[in-house]
């Protein structure tokens, strides 16, 4: 029997694009369940909804959480986007669904709307959704070579690290008043952590029901995610610039571990492997979730008077190679792999992207599984920085 994969929800900002109406239809069947987590589904949409803590509840797995609403929220994440919302309203349509509009529907109202009506209609057209948003970690190593305890962080740390980062962005004209959020899951000896903060200020065109124009100013808001891999002592960040992963790496390394330089720049992964074993990489058989992989890209430079990058793609390299597949790779650095992931219960494959630095997914749920594979294919390979710089007390970069 296959082991449970747990789903969490990890885009607290996608919540804030739901109407409360909608979000009250989508969540109302779950009502008990939230109530028991600590989570009051308003029954009146007028009332104010309480984000933050569906967010925490949602990024915070236990074994009653509802794994289809899980999906339907994934599904309606990546399907609700500007470029989509014409193509979610063609769909429901010829589906015969209707949508509820004032004339003052997000895409992801559409999308619940659709999600509510028919289920199997959103997550068919998720596929396409997938093209415009997909998830990165850049992978810091800590100075440890064993194994670590999973640290606990106190809301005394969170609340000092996002005051000391509030320098760097307001300095960045992104404002004050970040907010850090820890999501521990001793199960898999990593803690989530999210960091809310602003972004530059937005001025645009607004078009108001009478026909005249507007102007909206605002401070859009953004979550980024960082995950540490206390096995690994790894720092996994998802965030928009290589100014923010230096201030979330050095803030962490400061004020938990007690070195603004604690994580480096060294390498996590290697790719060796697909040259070494070959097709023997894509077994799977040992993993509880993942019914096939196969390798689809790599990338390579050749050494020369110019180097040669060499690119090669298919839906399955190595059929396509065959018993040549040695020879076909024989030569050059690696630089990124691609594969082609089926996971247990969806027939679609999704795709996992590979360089010694990051990994990237079309889910971020999918990410424990393909971790246990990468380990167990010998794709981790950790080098850590070993110089020792007595920075215990230097303040975290605000440039």
């Amino acid at each position: 029997m296959a082991s449970f994969n747990p789903r969490v929800f990890t885009n607290p900002d996608g919540l804030k694009k739901i109407s409360n109406v909608h979000l009250v239809a989508l969540l109302d069947k779950w009502r008990n369940y939230f109530a028991g987590r600590n989570v009051e589904i308003p029954s009146d949409a007028q009332t104010a909804f309480p984000h933050d803590d569906l967010a925490a509840a949602l990024m915070t797995y236990d074994e009653e959480m509802p794994l289809a609403l899980m999906n339907g929220l994934y599904y309606i994440d990546e399907a609700a986007s500007n470029e989509t919302l014409d193509d979610l309203l063609d769909r429901a349509r010829e589906a015969s669904i209707s949508i509820e509009s004032n004339g003052d529907l997000t895409p992801a109202d559409v999308a619940v709307q659709i999600w509510l009506a028919n289920p199997d209609l959103l997550e068919e057209r998720h596929m396409k959704a997938m093209v415009f948003k997909k998830t990165a970690f850049l992978q810091f190593p800590g100075r440890s070579a064993t194994s670590l305890t999973l640290p606990a962080i106190s809301d005394q740390q969170l609340a000092a690290m996002a005051t000391a980062m509030d320098p760097w962005f307001e300095n960045k004209q992104r404002g004050r008043g970040t907010r850090m959020f820890a999501f521990p899951r001793p199960d898999e000896n990593k803690v989530w952590l999210l960091v809310r903060h602003g972004m530059p200020m937005t001025r645009e065109g607004k078009h108001e029901d009478n026909g005249e124009a507007g102007v909206a100013f605002y401070r859009p808001q953004k979550h980024d995610v960082l995950i540490y891999d206390a096995t690994n002592d790894v720092l996994a960040i998802n965030a928009q610039s290589k100014g923010e992963r230096t201030l979330y790496r050095e803030t962490i390394g400061a004020t938990i571990f007690g070195k603004k330089s604690y994580f480096g720049d060294g390498s996590v992964f290697t790719l060796a492997p697909i040259r070494r074993e070959g097709p023997k990489i894509q077994d799977c058989d040992g993993i509880d979730g993942i019914n096939r992989v196969r390798l689809t890209e790599v990338v390579r430079v050749i050494p020369g008077d110019p180097a040669i990058v060499d690119i090669k793609k298919s839906t399955d390299l190595f059929k396509a190679f065959g018993d040549r597949w040695s020879t076909l790779l024989d030569r050059g650095r690696f630089t990124s792999a691609k594969f082609s992931f089926v996971f247990e219960g969806s027939s679609k494959p999704r795709s996992v992207t590979i360089r010694e630095d990051s990994t990237k997914y079309d889910r971020d749920s999918d990410a424990m599984l393909v971790e246990q594979w990468l380990r167990t294919a010998g794709f981790y390979d950790i080098e850590r920085e070993t110089d020792v710089i007595d920075d215990n007390d230097a303040p975290v970069a605000a440039a």
